[in-house]
C-alpha cells in the first residue's frame, strides 16, 4: 500500500514530531504567561481568541508530547538505523517532566472560565496519569546519567501541576459555599458573628482546606485624610477576604457589613472607586489564577521547592561531563538547554510579578495600628510601586474628566459599551462615542461597499452597462454566500456580528461615577429595616419618581411592565428627549443618561447571560420594537438618517394613535407617552435629573438581580461598571 505522504515529509515528521511539540507547547505557555493578565483589563475579542486558543493548545500539545515520548521509548530502532537515537531516548526522558512543569500552566491563568473550575478532578486524575507516564518513560531509559536532573525537574513538576489543581479545587463553587450560609428564610438576627469553615473530611477536600486563609473580624479604619495606594489595596484584601460568600450568592456577617457601612460611607468616590478596582482583582485572582495558592505560607514553601529543583536541575545538567553530553545529538541538546533557560527565565518573571502583586503586598504589609501615624519606610517604598497601578483622571477638550494611563497598568480599563436603538435601525453611527472595531465592523464594511456598489449601477445608466458583468459577479456571489450561511445554519452568528458593529465604546468620567455612588449611598441610608432594603433593591425606577411626585403613568412604566419592555420604553423616551435639546446647551445629568440608557441596552443585547434573570425576552422585544419603527415610518424616512427627525416624527405619530388606556400601548406608543409626560412637567422640576436617577436604579436593579456565575464570567473580559455598581450596592448593605 502506497504513503499518503511523501517520504520527505515522513522523515521530516520523524525527526521533528516530539521536538516540535515541545517547542509549541513553551510558546504556548510564554504566550499565556505575558497575554493572561490582560484580559481582566481589557475586553477583546481578538484577545479572548487567543487566549482560549493558547489555553486548549496548551494541555494538548503537552499531553501529545508525552504520548510522543513515551511511543518513542517504548519502540525498538529499526534494524538500518543507527545508535544516535537510542541514546537520544535518554535525553529525551529529561523532556518528559518538562511536559509537566507546562502541564501545571503558569500563575496568571488556571481557569479560562468559571466551569473549568469544576473540572478540578479530571485535573488530579491528568496529574496522576502525567505522573505516571514519567516514571514510565525514564524506567525505559534506564541506566541514564541523566537522573539526578530528571528527578529534580520531576519535583519541580509535580509540585506546578499540584499547585494548578489544588487553585481550581479551590475556586470551584462548592469550595466557596463553605464560608457563608444561605439567606433564605433567615433574618439578621439569626446570622451569629464567629462561623467557620468546616474542616472537610475528605482527602481532596482536605488539600483545599490546607491553603485556605484564616479569617479575622474585620477591622477598617479610615485616616483623617486620602487613602494610600498600599491602605487601599489592604482595604479591598480586608473586604475581599471577609466578603467571598458573595461570590455565591451568599450572604456574610452583619458586623462585617456594617464595619463596610461605615468604611464607604466616608471615602469619597474616586477612594470607593480605587477601592472596589483592587476588591475585583483579588476576586479575579481567586477565580482564574493561583493566587489563593500561592500566597499563603505552604504554597511559598512549595513554590520556593519548585523554582529551587528547577535552577538545581539546570546546573546538574550543565555541570555535567562534556563528554556525557557529546554523545546525544547537537539539536536536542540546544533544546534541552531552551528549555532549561526559557523555563528559568518565565519562572523569575512569574515570581518578580508574584512579589509585587497586589495579593502579596497585602499579605506581607499589614495595616498600621494608628492609620494616623507616620508610614514605614516600607509602606513608601510600596507606595511608590502600587503608585504605577494608581488610578489616574486627565482632562478632554469637553471638560470630562476620564480614566487614563497606560492600559497594561491599569486595573480596569474604565470603558463603558453602548448600543443605541436609533443608530441600529438607521445604520448610523453615535457622534458622541468612539467606535470599536470588530469582524462585525468588517461585516458591516463589506455590506455598505456592496451597496454603494449597487446603488451607483443603478442610478448611472453608462455604468450599468459598461460594469454589468461586476454586478452580475456580485449577485452571484451574494447567492453563494446566502446560500453557504444556509447550509452552515450560520446565519444568527453572521447577525450577531453585524448587531456587534453599531457597539459603540466611552470613557467612564469622574462625574458620572460621583453620581452613581452618591446615588448609591443615598439609597443605603433609608436601608434601616429589612423591609426597606428590599423594597430599595427591588425598585426599577418607581422609588425616584414617586420621591419626586411623577404622574401616574410614568410610574405605570417602570412597575406594571416587564423590566426588558422597561428599558426599552425608557431608552426610547431617553433618546428622543436626549435629541431634541442642543447638545451646546451643557446638563451633565442629561449625558449620565444618555450614556446608562445606552449602556443597558447593550447589556440586554449583547449580554443576554447577564440579562438572563430580569430580560429573557429582550432581544425579542427588541426586535418587534424595530418592526412597529418600520411599519410606522416606513422605508421613505430612514434615508434622512437623521435620530432626531425620527424621534419626532415617532412621538408625532405615536401619540396620535394612543387610546390613553394604561397597559395598552405599543413599545413606541409606551415611550410617546413617557415622552409627553416628561415634558408636562411642573417648572422646577429637572427631568433629566430624574432621568438619570431612574436609569442609576434601573442598572442597580439588574446589578443585584443577576445571574453570580454570568456576573464572574465579567470580570475575565475586561470587567464592566455593572460589576462596580453590584459590589458597592454590597457594601452598603443593599443585598436582597
Amino acid at each position: 500500500m502506497g504513503q499518503v505522504l511523501p517520504e520527505e515529509i515522513n522523515k521530516v515528521w520523524e525527526k521533528w514530531n516530539i521536538r516540535g511539540m515541545l517547542i509549541l507547547s513553551l510558546t504556548l505557555q510564554t504566550i499565556l504567561i505575558f497575554f493572561a493578565p490582560t484580559r481582566k483589563r481589557a475586553s477583546s475579542k481578538s484577545l479572548t481568541i487567543l487566549l482560549w486558543s493558547c489555553y486548549l493548545l496548551a494541555d494538548w500539545s503537552a499531553n501529545f508530547a508525552s504520548g510522543l515520548i513515551s511511543k518513542n521509548q517504548w519502540t525498538d530502532p529499526k534494524p538500518n538505523q543507527l545508535s544516535e537515537p537510542r541514546r537520544d531516548q535518554k535525553l529525551m526522558a529529561l523532556w518528559s517532566p518538562f511536559l509537566l512543569l507546562h502541564l501545571g500552566g503558569p500563575d496568571t491563568i488556571t481557569a479560562f472560565s468559571l466551569e473549568d473550575n469544576a473540572l478540578w478532578t479530571r485535573h488530579l486524575l491528568g496529574l496522576i496519569f502525567q505522573a505516571f507516564v514519567c516514571v514510565f518513560v525514564v524506567f525505559l531509559s534506564l541506566p541514564n546519567p541523566l537522573w539526578p536532573s530528571i528527578l529534580l525537574l520531576f519535583t519541580a513538576g509535580i509540585v506546578k501541576y499540584l499547585e494548578r489543581t489544588v487553585a481550581l479545587s479551590v475556586a470551584s463553587s462548592g469550595k466557596f459555599r463553605h464560608s457563608g450560609i444561605q439567606t433564605k428564610g433567615l433574618k439578621r438576627s439569626d446570622v451569629e458573628e464567629g462561623l467557620e469553615e468546616p474542616t472537610p473530611t475528605d482527602v481532596f477536600g482536605l488539600l483545599a482546606w490546607m491553603f485556605r486563609t484564616e479569617r479575622r473580624p474585620m477591622e477598617i479604619v479610615k485616616p483623617d485624610r486620602d487613602l494610600t495606594d498600599l491602605e487601599i489595596v489592604q482595604h479591598a484584601f480586608t473586604l475581599y477576604s471577609h466578603f467571598t460568600s458573595l461570590i455565591s450568592n451568599f450572604v456574610f456577617s452583619f458586623r462585617d457589613l456594617k464595619a463596610s457601612q461605615a468604611l464607604f460611607n466616608v471615602l469619597n468616590p474616586q477612594e470607593a472607586l480605587m477601592v472596589l478596582e483592587a476588591e475585583l482583582c483579588f476576586i479575579y485572582d481567586a477565580l482564574y489564577t493561583k493566587s489563593p495558592v500561592l500566597h499563603t505560607k505552604k504554597g511559598f514553601l512549595f513554590r520556593v521547592i519548585a523554582s529551587g529543583s528547577l535552577v538545581w536541575g539546570f546546573c546538574k545538567f550543565h555541570y555535567r561531563d562534556r563528554k556525557s553530553l557529546d554523545q546525544f545529538q547537537h539539536t536536542d541538546v540546544v533544546i534541552t538547554y531552551t528549555l532549561f533557560l526559557a523555563g528559568i527565565v518565565l519562572d523569575l518573571i512569574s515570581t518578580f510579578a508574584f512579589f509585587l502583586s497586589d495579593w502579596k503586598l497585602a499579605v506581607l504589609c499589614k495595616p498600621q495600628e494608628n492609620p494616623n501615624s507616620k508610614p514605614s519606610r516600607v509602606s513608601t517604598v510600596l507606595n511608590w510601586i502600587l503608585g504605577f497601578k494608581s488610578l489616574r483622571w486627565e482632562k478632554r477638550i469637553d471638560d470630562h474628566e476620564v480614566i487614563a494611563g497606560p492600559v497594561l497598568l491599569r486595573r480596569w480599563d474604565g470603558k463603558i459599551d453602548a448600543f443605541n436603538f436609533f443608530n441600529f435601525f438607521l445604520k448610523t453611527d453615535s457622534p458622541r462615542m468612539t467606535k470599536l472595531f470588530s469582524c462585525g465592523s468588517f461585516v458591516k464594511w463589506v455590506y455598505g461597499v456592496q451597496g454603494y456598489i449597487v446603488h451607483v449601477m443603478t442610478s448611472n445608466k453608462v455604468a450599468h452597462y459598461i460594469l454589468y458583468p461586476v454586478k452580475a459577479f456580485v449577485q452571484v456571489l451574494r447567492f453563494l454566500v446566502g446560500y453557504v450561511i444556509d447550509r452552515l445554519d450560520v446565519k444568527e452568528f453572521i447577525e450577531d456580528m453585524r448587531v456587534e458593529s453599531f457597539v459603540s465604546s466611552e470613557p467612564l468620567t469622574k462625574s458620572l461615577w460621583s453620581f452613581v455612588f452618591h446615588q448609591v449611598r443615598h439609597k443605603s441610608k433609608f436601608a434601616d429595616t429589612e423591609e426597606n432594603t428590599k423594597m430599595i433593591c427591588s425598585a426599577r425606577g418607581e422609588w425616584t419618581l414617586r420621591e419626586n411626585r411623577c404622574s401616574r403613568r410614568l410610574i405605570h412604566y417602570v412597575e406594571n411592565v416587564d423590566y426588558d419592555e422597561t428599558l426599552l420604553l425608557w431608552h426610547i423616551a431617553t433618546e428622543i428627549c436626549y435629541q431634541e435639546e442642543s447638545r451646546e446647551d451643557h446638563d451633565e445629568h442629561r449625558e449620565f443618561s444618555k450614556t446608562l440608557s445606552d449602556y443597558m441596552v447593550y447589556l440586554m443585547i449583547l449580554q443576554p447571560q447577564l440579562m438572563s434573570e430580569v430580560a429573557g425576552l429582550g432581544m425579542l422585544r427588541f426586535k418587534d420594537a424595530m418592526v412597529e419603527a418600520e411599519e410606522l415610518l416606513g422605508e421613505s424616512f430612514k434615508k434622512p438618517k437623521d435620530v432626531r427627525l425620527v424621534g419626532e416624527k415617532i412621538v408625532s405619530l405615536a401619540n396620535g394613535g394612543v387610546t390613553g388606556e394604561l397597559g395598552n400601548e405599543s413599545i413606541l406608543e409606551g415611550a410617546s407617552s413617557i415622552v409627553r409626560e416628561l415634558k408636562q412637567m411642573q417648572e422646577g422640576r429637572n427631568k433629566w435629573k430624574i432621568l438619570s436617577k431612574v436609569w442609576v436604579e434601573l442598572i442597580c436593579f439588574a446589578s443585584l438581580h443577576c445571574d453570580a456565575t454570568a456576573r464572574l464570567e465579567l470580570l475575565s473580559k475586561g470587567g464592566e461598571l455593572f460589576a462596580f455598581v453590584w459590589l458597592l450596592m454590597a457594601h452598603f448593605g443593599l443585598v436582597d
